[in-house]
């Protein structure tokens, strides 16, 4: 049964624990649910013995016993969860992992809630807004900035556009390609 308010890592993430999956739904009647990743290696679900489940009044772990991978799905077994109904009361919970436990990216790449929130500015130092969602397209990420005079701006995650990402200081300086911003040539 689920208790206090849903954690969600976009709104009100717990400190110092990242996602690492959305439980959709439940597979089968003995116990399995299917995850959505929220990483683009789906590899990493078989390195990992547990999740944390988090809500408002703290957390709990769950034991991984099987995964596996169903069209771009992880379908996770859990200990002790072992019928239809006690995997239902999953539905929609978002599993956790302590933040050190994140492996290192390569230089230059980032992760998702790494990015959402930094400030954005052009070379000119102007503001253009804050990162709130990141649309995975397949190509390439999108960027969507809000909050500057400018309105909302899709940016290409791409090195022409992203000269600079400082996680640290919470920005991103970007080169505006012609076409990005409305009245800009």
């Amino acid at each position: 049964m689920k208790t206090g308010r849903r954690a969600d890592p976009w709104q009100n993430p717990p400190p110092g624990l990242i996602a690492v999956g959305e439980v959709l739904t439940t597979q089968g009647n003995k116990g399995e649910v299917k995850v959505s990743p929220l990483t683009d290696n789906l590899e990493r679900w078989l390195e990992l013995t547990r999740v944390l489940r988090a809500d408002g009044t703290g957390t709990n772990e769950l034991w991984i016993e099987n995964v596996r991978f169903f069209r771009g799905l992880v379908i996770v077994k859990f200990r002790g969860i072992d019928n239809i109904s006690t995997a239902e009361e999953l539905r929609g919970e978002f599993l956790w992992l302590p933040e050190e436990e994140r492996p290192r990216l390569p230089e230059g790449r980032f992760y998702l809630d790494q990015l959402i929130g930094l400030k954005v500015y052009d070379l000119n130092g102007r503001f253009l807004g804050k990162i709130e969602e990141v649309l995975q397209t397949g190509a390439n990420d999108v960027y969507i900035v809000r909050g500057g005079e400018e309105g909302e701006i899709l940016l290409p995650a791409i090195k022409q556009v992203v000269r600079q990402v400082d996680t640290e200081q919470g920005f991103m300086h970007v080169e505006l390609l012609p076409g990005l911003v409305d009245g800009e040539e």
